[in-house]
């Protein structure tokens, strides 16, 4: 009589699954989400924008009526058409910077940053893409309103006693390009200071003595024979080199000021990446 044997079953292991990569654009989807989804950022995005256009139409306005200058900071007094119409470059770096530093202080009021950086251990991509994210949201809008209160201002003062400039006038365009990235700059300023500091208050206060109180309190307290060699490399007075048609003569030039600006971007960016890989969350 034969015995009937049965094979034992064959266990076909599951499928493995694949490693889950986390990949810089995924890092970067989650930072745009988390600025669009915040509705201060937006509403402090558009503010800079009304405060850029208004301004310089309103300086239009007053200066083609009165044919006097009484602009903010560098520009104030003087009679470049393409200055006047791009006054409200003065005004909006204050509330872009804002932007800057919420997108990362933001985070450390609430805690999620904890979250962030667990699911990025590496951490400078999360710093780069809140940098990319800031860039690719305020250079095209500031851009557009640059354009916009170039063409609005240049309209206001066709009707009046001031010469008024084109686009393709010499050194126009590189001004409005030169004050969207003027302002971008500062939003990127405020992403760092944001960082290091970890304060939205102190990041802010900051971002306003450096970008708006240094000048005047140079002015004040420098040696005479200082104020020309060392307020010129200030943030604001540099970026002044590439936002005019032609800057004025104890300013930097062009291409001098746009690397001493470039310098105060980049300076407090490496510091906010050194700091975010060394500290705690």
């Amino acid at each position: 009589m034969s015995t009937l044997t049965l094979d034992a079953p064959v266990v076909v292991p599951p499928p493995a699954k694949p490693a889950l990569r986390l990949s810089f654009g995924g890092v970067l989807r989650s930072e745009w989400i988390k600025l669009r989804s915040v509705r201060s950022s937006a509403l402090t995005l558009l503010g800079a924008a009304f405060a850029m256009l208004a301004a310089g139409l309103v300086f239009a306005s007053t200066i083609s009526n009165n044919g006097v200058g009484n602009g903010p900071g560098p520009r104030g007094g003087m009679t470049d058409p393409t200055a006047i119409s791009l006054s409200g470059v003065t005004f909006a770096q204050l509330i872009i910077g804002v932007l800057g530093v919420l997108v990362v202080s933001n985070e450390y009021s609430t805690g999620m940053i904890r979250s962030t950086l667990t699911g990025v251990p590496t951490r400078f991509p999360v710093l780069a893409a809140k940098v990319a994210v800031v860039i690719g949201s305020v250079f095209p809008t500031m851009l557009a309103v640059s354009l916009g209160a170039f063409f609005g201002g240049q309209a206001i003062m066709s009707g009046g006693t001031l010469p008024t400039a084109a686009i393709g006038d010499p050194g126009v365009l590189a001004a409005v390009v030169g004050s969207a990235a003027a302002l971008t700059g500062v939003a990127v300023m405020g992403v760092a200071l944001g960082s290091i500091l970890r304060s939205t208050a102190g990041a802010i206060s900051t971002l306003f003595a450096l970008v708006f109180l240094a000048p005047g309190l140079g002015q004040l307290l420098l040696p005479t024979s200082w104020r020309d060699d060392v307020l010129k490399y200030l943030p604001s007075n540099a970026s002044s080199s590439f936002t005019s048609v032609t800057p004025a003569s104890d300013m930097l030039g062009t291409t001098a000021g746009a690397l001493v600006f470039a310098a105060w971007v980049v300076v407090p960016l490496v510091v906010a990446a050194v700091l975010l890989r060394r500290r705690d969350a």
